[in-house]
């Protein structure tokens, strides 16, 4: 990138040069006498203009000759090396399954979707809302996340954006259940259901992944 901009700096210079030389020797015939200037429309004016004008398309084509295949090479060089910076190491298989695993985990007994679901049956509102709270970015930002981005499909990635939305959605819809004056433990257990149906449904995308893309 440094290297094109010098490359253009070089190129206005030399397309201007003959401008300001022009300009200058102009005002130096001026200075000599009244008798040396030369009014602008004279015949010798506009020869010296046509002149002027192909000494400037001349160098102009020299200049392209010159600088073209560089001002070229150094704008490949500049992506190839944006590409390379770019490129990350191989993923192994093996993080891509431990990242669903620990979204599986938290379903099993003592996860956190299991110590959830038990504060539901003792309808601890307080508790609740307090792990609520929490809860979303630990898991549904931190977890799943994670393993949504090890998707192969578009299809499948969007898919996955929206289970985790929808797990926001659960957690937000069973705090608000158990808010002073809003407490109602039919509500949590309706929403403690539907998110444990969308962190299976985010599950299944696992067996969607092209695993000829990671390394075994």
């Amino acid at each position: 990138m440094v290297n094109t901009i010098i490359i253009l700096f070089l190129l206005s210079v030399h397309a201007l040069g003959p401008v300001c030389s022009f300009v200058i020797n102009e005002r130096s015939t001026q200075n000599n006498g009244v008798n040396s200037y030369q009014p602008k429309g004279t015949r010798q004016h506009l020869e010296l203009n046509m002149s002027f004008m192909e000494d400037s398309n001349m160098s102009r084509r020299s200049m392209i000759q010159k600088y073209g295949s560089l001002l070229i090479f150094s704008s490949v060089a500049s992506t190839s090396s944006a590409v390379h910076a770019k490129e990350v190491e191989p993923i192994a298989l093996s993080t891509v399954r431990d990242s669903f695993q620990a979204v599986r985990d938290e379903l099993a007994p003592g996860g956190g979707i299991s110590r959830l679901a038990l504060l539901v049956d003792e309808v601890d509102y307080e508790n609740i809302m307090e792990f609520t709270q929490t809860y979303d970015f630990e898991f549904r930002k931190a977890k799943m996340g994670k393993a949504r981005k090890f998707l192969t499909s578009k299809e499948d990635k969007e898919r996955a954006v929206s289970l985790c939305n929808a797990v926001t959605f659960d957690l937000i819809g069973m705090n608000k259940g158990c808010r002073p004056n809003q407490r109602n433990i039919d509500q949590v257990k309706t929403y403690l259901k539907e998110l444990k149906v969308d962190i299976q449904s985010f599950l299944e995308l696992e067996k969607r992944i092209d695993i000829s893309v990671y390394v075994s």
